[in-house]
């Protein structure tokens, strides 16, 4: 089954601001791309955490279900912006850890049968073009 046209469309318009961002640390976009692909993570993580919420609603109650929704939210909040316990300059290597594992919360919501047999198919290439522009970001 593949996903909804709408989902596709609005996943790879929610993706333009990654390669933006990747694309200004190259050089090829003026501004600073690394604060931009910052913020701009911890916003989205803040949004998987609403996905999987709606997912957890579907689980009859599971309390694991809406305790793990919650982590990508809190992990972006902690690690990922600038506080105290946060290590400095490590903000993009936390977020690819923080999308990973918002990854595997994907597949496990998925194996039990909380999220759209589509799911996968949608989050995979959406994921594949964040941790890129995050990979760039911090590597070049």
């Amino acid at each position: 089954m593949r996903p909804p046209r709408i989902a596709i469309i609005l996943t790879a318009a929610g993706a333009l601001p990654f390669l933006v961002g990747a694309a200004m640390v190259l050089g090829f976009w003026p501004g600073e791309g690394r604060a931009l692909i910052v913020a701009y993570g911890v916003v989205i993580l803040s949004f998987m955490s609403g996905v999987l919420w709606g997912f957890a609603s579907r689980s009859g109650g599971a309390p694991w279900a809406y305790i793990v929704s919650v982590f990508p939210a809190l992990y972006g909040f902690f690690f990922s912006l600038r506080h105290p316990w946060a290590l400095e300059g490590q903000a993009l290597a936390h977020l690819i850890v923080g999308f990973l594992g918002v990854l595997v919360l994907d597949a496990v919501f998925q194996a039990k049968g909380l999220a759209p047999r589509w799911w996968l198919m949608l989050r995979l290439p959406a994921s594949a073009v964040v941790l890129a522009s995050l990979w760039i970001a911090r590597h070049a």
